[in-house]
């Protein structure tokens, strides 16, 4: 087992070479899914251990060899934010299990961090909350001419404060995909943003101000920052159906729903072959995919 602790936790050392055991039987759940994360007591110290699925044969090949585990890097990128000025909960310590050589699990543990997610904010309106959004705005510029680029800038992963003297405040958790970059161009930046709002009008409120900010053609910034978001999201509706949905048939459904928008295409809007596709489409999407259409993408080409 190999451990790294933050010096100022030594004196949780000996708990912390523990949690592999009792991890299982003890804490609180906060998220049980791809990895399972627990809020535990660790000599007083408020602390969420994050437990990482077990990677595949390759990937402990990897882990072992050629790359970082999750975990450290969530530990070492942690302690970059914080050394760049911005806030994250503040790491404690990261710990790796190995079976005959290869790494087996991972636990990063960090301190627990009380705030809420932003992702109220990215899927509502901007009246009433044109003041969480500038300053969400600004703080990502901050964020990005220091460098940092979060890999998985979602609004889960992003946590935020209020302070009645200091007002709003971010914090990123989930910081294991991250780049330390010199320069982030705004093709980069409207890629990064693809995923962060459900709502299309906080995205453009957003962006608005963030090229203003950056002295960057605002037009030209919010259209492309939508255009990406519509690319993941129309993604997304088709890799969550398949995911969430029990019918064993979900993917040649999908593979007919885009078989039919495609050959409806060619048809003038008046024809039957264009009605016979579209009802094709509509049936599916109301079926199957309308639940998993958090833009509403698709949503008015069939209502």
């Amino acid at each position: 087992m190999r451990v790294i602790v933050n010096p100022k936790y030594a004196h949780l050392q000996k708990q912390i070479e523990g949690i592999p055991q009792f991890f299982e039987n003890e804490g609180n759940v906060v998220y049980d899914g791809r990895n399972i994360l627990k809020r535990v007591n660790l000599d007083n110290v408020d602390v969420v251990v994050k437990s990482f699925k077990k990677p595949h044969i390759i990937n402990r090949v990897v882990y072992s060899f050629f790359r970082q585990s999750k975990a450290e890097r969530s530990y070492i990128y942690s302690m970059e934010i914080q050394k760049h000025g911005f806030d994250t909960p503040e790491p404690v310590a990261m710990i790796e299990q190995y079976q005959k050589g290869l790494l087996s699990h991972s636990y990063y543990i960090c301190c627990y961090d009380g705030g809420e997610t932003v992702r109220g904010l990215m899927g509502g309106d901007v009246k009433g909350n044109e003041e969480r959004l500038l300053a969400f705005a600004r703080y990502t510029v901050a964020l990005h001419q220091a460098g940092i680029l979060h890999l998985d800038y979602s609004p889960g992963n992003i946590l935020i404060h209020h302070n009645e003297t200091e007002g709003y405040s971010f914090s990123l958790v989930d910081v294991n995909r991250m780049q330390l970059l010199t320069d982030i161009d705004c093709d980069t930046v409207c890629r990064n943003m693809c995923r962060l709002c459900t709502s299309q009008e906080a995205l453009a409120y957003i962006m608005t101000e963030y090229a203003s900010l950056r002295g960057w053609d605002v037009k030209y910034t919010v259209e492309l920052s939508l255009y990406y978001t519509n690319q993941f999201f129309k993604r997304y509706v088709f890799r969550r159906a398949a995911r969430k949905e029990t019918t064993n048939h979900i993917v040649s459904r999908i593979l007919l729903f885009r078989l039919c928008r495609s050959c409806r295409s060619l048809f003038s809007h008046s024809s039957g072959a264009y009605c016979y596709f579209w009802k094709k489409e509509k049936d599916i999407y109301d079926i199957y995919l309308r639940k998993y259409d958090y833009q509403n993408i698709f949503f008015k080409d069939y209502h």
